[in-house]
């Protein structure tokens, strides 16, 4: 039997496939340890990054183990590569984490420590208990699911962020494992049609210098309202050894990228003139946030007015 999870449709019938997370039981496939989660803490949203939805508000951060790709400069490695993590996962029901948002007086839950397309179904069903309760929900993923999951989590997911890490099929399979590209292209377009979407790309040197512009192009072609954070890697992973790009690489991609994307930004400094948020229509600062390194410190103001801009009126694209 085969999953179709996600775009390796692995071959259950002799072990657990690439992420290990799934196995054939009464001729369906269901996770192998499904409910069980890695940790589950608090966190706030423009953390993950979102940096469009519910400025300054807590999510509980949860996720498991395992993922579908080998990045080589994962940050997560000792999570998403390692499986023997699994064994420290503990049980939480749907219910009990919908308990545990209440508790800690959160907004919802981000799945963002690993790949969601390890754990779907339990995903799923915390999205729906969530949702029944007023509660938001929101994922990060490679991207890399078949169609069919694609719409499921655009239809259960409040807000999407998708790693786009390249255009280029060669460099997925060198730099990810992946077989292409061509999944994660497909899949932004259906998120986009149907939840709010923001997008992050790491700035390592290949992608920079060969298509960062073409991968701005891209985003342009299909919402250029689409929220695009510019990531700044530090060498990790088997690209301990890399060089670190500079500052003056890195703010001509940001300037340039802004006048065709308005909602760019260039995170992992302690610095904070990058994260700020200006209406694309009338210019006037209306979300300011302070950076002190990774991805934020958090939110100083938020002037956005039931989703619009308070100066002109533009909707502002997000979940506020």
């Amino acid at each position: 039997m085969n999953c179709n999870f996600c775009e390796w449709r692995c071959d259950l019938s002799n072990g657990n496939g690439i992420c290990g997370r799934y196995k054939c039981e009464n001729d369906k496939v269901v996770e192998c340890e499904p409910f069980d989660w890695i940790d589950f803490y608090p966190y706030t949203v423009e953390s993950m990054p979102f940096y469009h939805v519910m400025p300054n508000e807590y999510v509980i951060q949860t996720g498991t183990v395992s993922c579908n790709a080998h990045c080589s400069y994962c940050i997560n490695s000792h999570l998403a590569i390692d499986k023997n993590d699994a064994r420290k996962l503990k049980h939480k029901s749907a219910e009990s984490l919908v308990a545990l948002c209440k508790q800690m007086d959160t907004k919802g839950v981000v799945f963002a420590i690993n790949e969601i397309t390890c754990f779907i179904p339990s995903a799923i069903e915390v999205a729906k208990q969530l949702h029944a309760e007023g509660l938001k929900v929101g994922c990060l993923t490679n991207g890399f699911q078949t169609e069919e999951t694609a719409r499921l989590l655009a239809d259960n997911m409040d807000f999407i962020n998708v790693s786009l890490k390249s255009l280029s099929d060669e460099f997925y399979k060198k730099d990810l494992g992946l077989s292409s590209v061509q999944p994660v292209l497909r899949n932004i377009k259906i998120f986009n049609e149907k939840t709010h979407l923001e997008i992050v790309t790491p700035l390592v040197h290949e992608v920079v210098n060969n298509e960062i512009y073409d991968i701005m192009n891209f985003i342009y072609s299909v919402n250029p309202e689409i929220v695009w954070h510019l990531f700044r890697l530090m060498p990790n992973y088997e690209r301990a050894d890399e060089r670190d790009m500079t500052h003056e690489e890195m703010l001509k991609i940001y300037e340039t990228a802004k006048q065709k994307l308005p909602y760019t930004y260039l995170g992992n400094f302690a610095g904070s003139q990058w994260v700020d948020t200006y209406c694309p229509d009338c210019g006037e600062l209306i979300i300011k946030r302070i950076c002190t390194g990774a991805w934020l410190g958090g939110t100083v103001f938020n002037n956005v007015v039931d989703g619009c801009c308070p100066k002109c009126g533009k909707k502002i694209s997000g979940v506020f």
